[in-house]
């Protein structure tokens, strides 16, 4: 049986459309033990994953979301012992290979398909070669369904062709109406860009250059008067002149004509900087600490992360029952670095401000408000720099700013 499939452009309903069918093969699973799986390329797209599972009833309770390296992971050290060689687990794209290797074997299929039957695949077109040949594995011994749109490939050095051409033999339904947003201006622009052409300004879309002393204002004027999810998207190679801008909405800022009060605004990256300051305060490089001298210092740290509590059960815990009462400084980072990243895999965050991420970190979410920082620099062919900016400007439910930092960028693709 040839696999399901949806296609089509941001904001039609395609992970929509994928959850629902999900529910509706979900009727026919038979054991109380059999799961439907989904599976995604990014924590926090597979968290929201997991949420839509958890928010439908027909697969509360019987549904797992995880990434497509982790689900390989796990295969790989169940049934190593059927492999003729180890394989290195810090090595994503071998694990993966290995992982569709096993699943070509009769054994690990049925085994797959007796506690999977029904398999979920959302941003496939971010399908590598190795994980590709995951999904063809799994396609033949499971109900496999896929969501994708080859436009939204944003890894430039990524063949997408062999992708493509799977793609073409399952049986898939191609979505046009966007659901996401009604307004004229950000549909037109969308439209445009995947048909190489330049984006307009429009109903719900400004693209502008402002003087450098008034963008800051104009970020503050869009976020300040949106009433719903509001994010500043930053081009690849944009971050410090966004950091600048950033900084000084955070604190607010001011003029004889304008005024905007402090914005809750953040980043929403990944823990490592936290983590190295955490460690930092804990321990020097050429320093070995007691238990008891770690957990003192984290008792006096002045803003401990989330994650900071799993941390102690952890030192805890060594105490406890491996007798480990001395730290270097590599070994917390260890610790920290573990519990950080569960957190951020699993964890849900409290920050309902104005966040702040990549364009690339901004996929398969959406905002009712939106800024996007599109400097100079950006590398990448005129294609790419396409897709960028529609994956920025498909994030807005109904208003999108695109601020570029120079004129001359007006000139140029994508705006052209």
């Amino acid at each position: 049986m040839p696999f399901l499939g949806f296609e089509g452009p941001a904001g039609t309903g395609k992970t929509y459309r994928l959850i629902d069918e999900v529910c509706s093969s979900a009727l026919k699973l038979t054991g109380s033990s059999q799961r439907v799986l989904g599976l995604t390329f990014m924590h926090g797209s597979r968290r929201r994953l997991e949420e839509s599972f958890a928010n439908k009833e027909q697969i509360r309770g019987r549904s797992h979301a995880t990434t497509i390296d982790s689900f390989a992971a796990s295969m790989v050290r169940r049934w190593s012992f059927l492999l003729s060689f180890v394989p290195d687990f810090s090595r994503f794209d071998e694990i993966c290979d290995a992982c569709g290797m096993l699943l070509k074997r009769p054994e690990v299929a049925n085994w797959v398909a007796a506690t999977f039957p029904i398999i979920a695949i959302d941003e496939a077109q971010e399908l590598k070669p190795c994980m590709l040949r995951v999904a063809k594995a799994l396609s033949a011994s499971t109900r496999l369904i896929v969501a994708a749109d080859e436009f939204q490939c944003l890894d430039e050095q990524l063949d997408t062709g062999p992708f493509s051409e799977w793609f073409a033999t399952g049986n898939v339904q191609r979505l046009t109406l966007v659901r996401r947003t009604g307004r004229q201006g950000l549909l037109d622009a969308g439209v445009a860009l995947r048909n190489s052409e330049g984006p307009k300004s429009g109903s719900g879309l400004s693209i502008r250059y402002e003087f450098p002393a008034q963008v800051k204002f104009t970020v503050g004027h869009a976020l300040r008067n949106a009433t719903g999810s509001r994010a500043i998207l930053v081009a690849p190679g944009s971050t410090p002149w966004a950091n600048e801008i950033i900084g000084q909405l955070a604190s607010g800022i001011r003029s004889k004509r304008q005024s905007i009060p402090p914005l809750p605004i953040a980043w929403d990256t990944g823990p490592s900087n936290e983590i190295s300051k955490v460690v930092d305060a804990l321990c020097s490089t050429a320093e070995q600490i007691s238990s008891s001298e770690v957990l003192r210092r984290i008792g006096q740290l002045a803003d401990t992360p989330a994650w900071m509590p799993a941390v102690i059960n952890n030192i805890e815990m060594a105490r406890r029952a491996h007798g480990k009462n001395i730290w270097s400084q590599s070994e917390l980072f260890a610790v920290c670095s573990k519990r950080a990243n569960l957190h951020r895999a699993y964890g849900y965050s409290s920050n309902y401000g104005i966040r702040v991420m990549t364009i690339q970190a901004a996929k398969n979410r959406q905002f009712r408000d939106v800024v996007v920082l599109w400097g100079p620099g950006i590398p990448g062919s005129a294609d790419h720099l396409r897709r960028l900016l529609y994956n920025a400007i498909s994030r807005a439910e109904h208003n999108c700013t695109v601020i570029v930092r120079t004129q001359l960028l007006l000139g140029q693709p994508p705006f052209i």
